[in-house]
């Protein structure tokens, strides 16, 4: 379920206009996190029979909500498809229902999942109680009274909806309105069905794990035996007896949940085990039916993650063979979620793979697993946005116009006539029409807020809908620095992107430096995209004296796989080295004081800036390390073994790579910030550095824990934590820097 959120506004003009600087007013962290300057937000789904989109709208003086839907030919209004103001034929007056935050439509758009009080269950999941309204006959029905329901998915025919509670499966006939369980001894920490795990979902991207056959007739599903994995104690200081709270997080070198594969007859209540080997010690990371309703496709991935194989299984036997494998001997194999894309009435699936050097899109027989390239070049495939078997097209976004953008193209199935849909520099996120010939396009900018819009797939027609007027006309109100792009060459053939923002009034000479980065394989920090509170905050940090600039090193994604991977096995001095090349880049072009540079990063921009200041100590003025790593075998293993291979593979390597290691080294200028509850990065990482440079007699770092707050660090809005955090990075960076 494509979910996209916009901004209801009606005209559209860059905000930054820095020659009006007259009557401004100074901005601030109070205005960026209480919500001043964000978008009002609208929640948006395409309809999967018609070529229509659907958004929830609030009326903010009376309160109802109501779903509109908006036909993409004539850009209007068709019809309200549910309101929280319900009034059936025998009632005098409505009954209000409560408000809702979340909505999808069945494949047949007849009935509506109506997702309410949603909160997150890790970092991508949510769960919540859900409702579902048949448009037709006007009823509401409750899909569990029991507990908060994950991954609630309608079953082809639109008739029936499986879900999962406590870790269990269950399918709701909706017309019924009765509930059948699919699986019972599921249980949180012990088996978990249809749903991945922690592990799975930060390393693999995987949520969802469980899969309706195209007929209805059957669920694939996975298993999660986690009773394997060992627990880690997370303290909880909510009373006057902190809780401990067990998860399961197993750390580089330790045992992974083993992974089984079922498919369930859903008529003859019987269960088929899929063959997927007997080794527990490998992943399990997709599965996905065959269009013919006969076969399910299963990914499985070596523990040392440098084999993938594509196993095809029969649903009545359980019996699997392997067609096609992917090997990377040298270092590992890239798993992309939901991969597989069936073309040509199931003969054939697209696949994307970095085989050649680049994520680019690849036909895969289905019987034979012979493999066409579609797409190549120095840039990458980043997402399939729509099949057309009818006109044999393939709708895609990639980097192609420059690795900081996202474009849309079109593309035939033979990979001929390539047609760019998108225009305007800048990232693009869109969504296809069912009927191909119409895409929503949310189109933004470093310095640009988005701008909706529907374009014709097949012409020029472009229709802009919600443009943001109102937001420019009170950015335009406030000092806001506009930020720059620069790039820096960090070898022969490789070169680092970065933006820089300066003061919006900057009066003086040389700048003190802020360098921020995250510089992981699984993100891009440096995008043409409009990101309104991050960037904000940076613009603020900039108008308080500093020169603050972005960069994404080697080892991040977007580049090709030798960009991404040239840190195998040694993550962190190729990093650094790249950070050093730009603090010398920008104090050569942008007058900068290299004498007063400090690195600042989150989770692996942490990790880079406790490195920083031990293994490179002295090379920067100061480093704000948020949520760091600091000893990868304190890490979990799917991430940190992709990184460094097995502990007992590369213990040097490990040592090597963990500011821990060098804590002697430290003269000055760190600051530690974590969350006691931090459920991904735990807080032992901060605590072991901290106790380390203790005992090596260095009293000089200064350290703030935020109680019972997780990786994140954030409380909604105003988000008073935010606020907390930057100011004391502030603080921090005045006394070090200024």
């Amino acid at each position: 379920m494509k979910k996209l959120f916009i901004g209801l506004f009606v005209f559209y003009a860059p905000f930054i206009v820095q020659a009006q600087q007259q009557g401004k007013m100074e901005l601030d962290l109070e205005k960026i996190w209480s919500g001043h300057f964000d978008e009002r937000k609208y929640v948006v789904h395409l309809m999967n029979q018609s070529p229509r989109f659907a958004w929830i709208q609030t009326d903010t003086a009376s309160g109802p909500q109501v779903i509109l839907s908006l036909d993409f030919n004539t850009t209007r209004i068709v019809d309200t498809l549910f309101s929280n103001q319900i009034k059936r034929e025998t009632d005098s007056l409505p009954t209000t229902f409560t408000y809702f935050q979340d909505f999808g439509f069945s494949p047949d758009d007849n009935k509506v999942l109506i997702r309410t009080q949603i909160e997150p269950l890790y970092t991508i999941s949510e769960k919540a109680f859900n409702y579902v309204w048949d448009i037709d006959k006007k009823i509401l029905r409750v899909v569990s009274a029991n507990g908060k329901q994950l991954y609630p998915s309608f079953s082809p025919d639109s008739k029936r909806l499986a879900y999962i509670i406590d870790a269990n499966l269950y399918i709701m006939d909706i017309e019924k309105n009765t509930t059948m369980p699919v699986t019972v001894d599921g249980s949180a920490g012990q088996f978990l069905y249809g749903m991945a795990d922690a592990l799975y979902e930060n390393g693999f991207g995987m949520t969802k794990a469980y899969d309706w056959s195209p007929n209805g007739n059957y669920i694939a599903m996975l298993r999660f035996n986690e009773n394997t994995v060992k627990n880690y104690p997370l303290t909880i200081y909510e009373r006057p007896y902190a809780e401990i709270r067990n998860q399961r997080y197993p750390l580089a070198g330790e045992m992974v949940p083993d992974v089984k594969v079922f498919v369930y007859d859903i008529n003859n209540k019987i269960f088929v085990p899929i063959d997927v080997g007997v080794n527990p010690d490998q992943y399990i990371t997709g599965i996905k039916w065959s269009p013919d309703n006969k076969t399910l496709f299963v990914q499985r991935l070596t523990r040392n993650q440098k084999r993938l194989e594509l196993l095809k299984a029969d649903i009545v036997t359980g019996k699997t063979s392997v067609i096609y494998t992917e090997e990377s001997p040298a270092d590992y194999v890239r798993v992309y979620p939901d991969n597989m894309h069936f073309i040509k009435e199931g003969r054939s699936f697209l696949w994307k793979s970095e085989k050649d050097g680049y994520t680019h899109l690849y036909e895969i027989s289905s019987d034979s697993a012979t493999a066409t390239s579609l797409t190549s070049g120095n840039w990458e495939v980043i997402s399939v946005e729509a099949i057309d078997d009818t006109h044999n097209e393939i709708y895609y976004s990639s980097n192609e116009s420059g690795s900081r953008q996202k474009q849309l193209y079109k593309i035939n199935y033979d990979g001929k006539e390539r047609t760019k849909l998108t225009s305007g520099d800048g990232y693009h996120d869109t969504w296809i029409s069912n009927d191909k010939r119409f895409f929503f396009d949310a189109f933004s900018s470093l310095n640009e807020p988005p701008v909706y819009q529907v374009i014709s797939t097949i012409g020029k027609d472009k229709k802009k809908l919600i443009e943001n007027k109102e937001l420019n006309d009170r950015l335009n109100d406030y000092k806001i620095p506009q930020a720059y792009f620069f790039t820096v060459q960090a070898n022969d053939t490789m070169t680092m992107n970065g933006w820089l923002i300066r003061p919006y009034s900057n009066t003086r000479g040389k700048l003190p430096l802020v360098l921020y980065v995250y510089g992981g394989s699984t993100h891009q920090e440096v995008l043409d995209k409009w990101d309104d509170k991050f960037t904000l905050t940076m613009r603020w940090l900039a108008n308080q004296g500093y020169a603050v600039a972005c960069v994404d090193p080697r080892g991040t994604p977007g580049k090709g796989k030798a960009f991404r991977k040239i840190n195998y096995k040694a993550p962190g001095d190729i990093e650094i080295e790249d950070l050093l090349k730009v603090k010398d880049h920008l104090a050569r072009n942008y007058r900068i004081d290299s004498s007063k540079v400090a690195v600042m990063g989150w989770s692996y921009g942490g990790y880079l800036a406790a490195l920083a200041q031990t293994k490179y100590a002295g090379r920067f003025k100061a480093a704000v390390a948020i949520a760091p790593v600091t000893n990868w075998r304190f890490y979990e293993n799917v991430y940190a073994e992709r990184l460094l291979s097995m502990p007992s593979e590369n213990a040097e390597g490990y040592k090597n790579a963990s500011p821990v290691s060098f804590a002697g080294n430290y003269k000055s200028g760190l600051f530690l910030v974590h969350g006691t509850a931090d459920d991904n990065v735990h807080l032992h990482n901060s605590m072991e550095l901290s106790k380390q440079l203790t005992n090596e007699r260095k009293t000089n770092f200064e350290q703030h824990f935020y109680t019972d707050k997780t990786h994140n660090l954030s409380d909604g809005t105003p988000n008073i934590l935010r606020m907390s955090l930057y100011t004391r990075i502030n603080d921090f960076l005045k006394r070090e820097l200024k």
